[in-house]
C-alpha cells in the first residue's frame, strides 16, 4: 500500500521537528537553523527572554546552549495534523555556563515541555512552547534588575535634604 500525499507530508513535518530537536537543541548545531527555520519564523511563546524573530530566536538558543551546555531533549510523543506538529518532550539540563552576566548556578533541571509547530514549505514557520522550566531558563539568561535597598533611598533623601539645608 502506498502512502498518501498527506501521510508523506505528515512524516516530512515530523522529521523536520525531530531534526530541529536533535541537531539544534541536543547538538547545538545552529548552522542548520536556516535549513530548518523559515526566514519569517515567529516564536509565539510568551516570556522566558526568548526572541520572537528567527534571528532573535536563534540568538536566544545560542544563549540557552551556553548557559545549559548539556541541554538535552527526548521526544516522548509527537502528533501531526495538516501543517501542525505537536511534540511532548522530556528536558534535562544543568546550568553550568554564564550568559549576560548571570553566573552559573550548577542547578540541574529535569522536566517536561510541549511545542506546537506550524510547517510551511518544509520549514518551521511558527512555534509555541510551554514548560515549567521557563522561569529557570529566564533566570539563567536574563540578568535580574538591580534594586535599591530602602537604606539607599533613605541615604539619598538625607543627602538631598542636607544639601538644601546648607544652601
Amino acid at each position: 500500500m502506498q502512502a498518501t500525499s498527506s501521510t508523506v507530508i505528515a512524516q516530512d513535518n515530523k522529521a523536520l521537528v525531530q531534526r530541529y530537536l536533535e541537531e539544534i537543541i541536543n547538538k547545538g548545531e545552529m548552522s542548520v537553523a536556516d535549513e530548518i527555520l523559515a526566514p519569517d519564523y515567529v516564536n509565539r511563546s510568551s516570556g522566558g527572554g526568548i526572541g520572537l524573530s528567527r534571528n532573535d530566536f536563534v540568538q536566544s538558543l545560542i544563549a540557552m546552549r551556553t548557559a545549559f551546555p548539556d541541554w538535552h531533549v527526548t521526544i516522548e510523543e509527537m502528533v501531526t495534523d495538516g501543517d501542525i506538529v505537536v511534540d511532548r518532550i522530556r528536558i534535562s539540563a544543568t546550568h553550568t555556563g554564564s550568559v549576560n552576566g548571570v553566573p552559573a548556578s550548577g542547578r540541574r533541571k529535569a522536566t517536561l515541555a510541549m511545542h506546537m509547530w506550524r510547517v510551511t514549505d518544509g520549514k518551521l514557520a511558527e512555534g509555541w512552547y510551554t514548560t515549567d522550566a521557563l522561569p529557570s531558563v529566564t533566570a539563567a539568561l536574563v540578568p535580574a534588575k538591580q534594586t535599591r535597598s530602602s537604606d539607599d533611598d533613605t541615604d539619598s533623601r538625607l543627602a538631598v535634604r542636607s544639601e538644601k539645608l546648607s544652601t
